[in-house]
């Protein structure tokens, strides 16, 4: 679709051992709507790195993929393969804002030079670096007088704006912010997302955001997809995701962080959770084991992919949810 600025289809990628495969995302395929947020959600395991790897193409060579990732109108991956397009201009095309600040910044080096050193990967001058910088820096809440400081001299909340603006000051399509949020303290990583909202607001940058917080999720996206265990169960607008939730995962999370005061049938039915099923992991609905609505059907075949209207669920008994929860 035009309006879409990244399309994924039929996305599986396996990394192999010496003595095994191991499963990384299995056929995952989604689209992101020019100019908007969406969140990837899902517990760790769920194969939310895999995908954002995928994305950036930031697999290792031990991956096995297959596959297509289509940016812009142009395809810039198939089957383990990245344009060269993509290759020679992946940080104008997708920037990544990492988890961990300090993965990125240099102790040993100022500000100043990773606003360089990222320009010179694409020939542009120090000079026109730094006014770039010096432009984006009050946007996002810093004077540019941190230039000159260290990594160490500034707060946690100061590094994590600082990746930022590494990542958006070249003006990228879109930005992949892999749990930004996740090493900061509650306070500072509201004033984080409120900064994602303002740059994609202001500058027009899409942005494709992973959490394992369905909070986060709820109040910094537009779009959110449901993963769990390399599958994408659920997918949709974020007021049809919080507010009729269709696949039991999407309800487990949304559990464990709702008000009793707010929906507490949601409080309740978490109870049901404790259910354990054995499954055969080659067959069989990926949730079945944690399922409380699960039956023989969910044990035996692998769930169809529902479509309703703009909302999509992967599960065999949709509405068994949305009976429990709304009946």
């Amino acid at each position: 679709m035009e309006d879409e600025i990244l399309q994924v289809q039929n996305l599986t990628v396996n990394y192999r051992l010496e003595d095994s495969i191991v499963k990384g995302i299995e056929n995952v395929s989604f689209g992101i709507k020019r100019s908007s947020i969406t969140a990837i959600i899902g517990e760790s395991g769920s194969g939310k790195t895999t995908l954002l790897s995928a994305i950036l193409g930031f697999l290792p060579q031990n991956a096995r993929t297959s596959g297509k990732i289509i940016f812009n109108n142009e395809k810039i991956m198939e089957n383990g393969k990245y344009s060269k397009k993509f290759r020679t201009n992946r940080w104008r095309l997708i920037s990544y804002i990492p988890q961990n600040a300090m993965s990125v910044l240099s102790p040993l080096r100022k500000i100043r030079s990773h606003f360089i050193d990222t320009a010179a990967a694409y020939n542009i001058p120090k000079e026109v670096a730094l006014n770039s910088a010096k432009e984006i820096l009050p946007q996002i809440g810093l004077d540019e007088k941190i230039l000159n400081y260290y990594p160490f001299e500034l707060s946690g909340g100061m590094k994590q704006r600082v990746v930022i603006a590494l990542a958006i000051f070249l003006r990228p399509l879109l930005t992949v912010a892999d749990e930004p949020t996740s090493a900061l303290d509650v306070i500072t990583q509201k004033k984080i997302l409120d900064l994602l909202k303002k740059i994609n607001n202001e500058l027009n940058i899409t942005f494709l955001v992973s959490t394992h917080d369905i909070s986060v999720a709820s109040y910094v996206a537009d779009e959110i997809i449901v993963l769990y265990n390399g599958h994408i169960v659920e997918r949709g607008s974020k007021e049809v995701i919080i507010n009729h939730p269709l696949h039991p995962y999407t309800l487990y999370l949304l559990s464990s962080v709702i008000s009793l005061s707010s929906k507490n049938k949601l409080i309740k039915i978490r109870e049901k959770f404790m259910v354990k099923h054995n499954i055969n992991r080659n067959h069989g609905c990926p949730f079945y084991s944690r399922c409380p609505f699960a039956t023989t059907i969910c044990s035996e075949e692998f769930p169809p992919n529902m479509r309703i209207n703009d909302h999509e669920v992967l599960c065999n008994k949709p509405f068994e949810v949305e009976k429990s929860v709304y009946t």
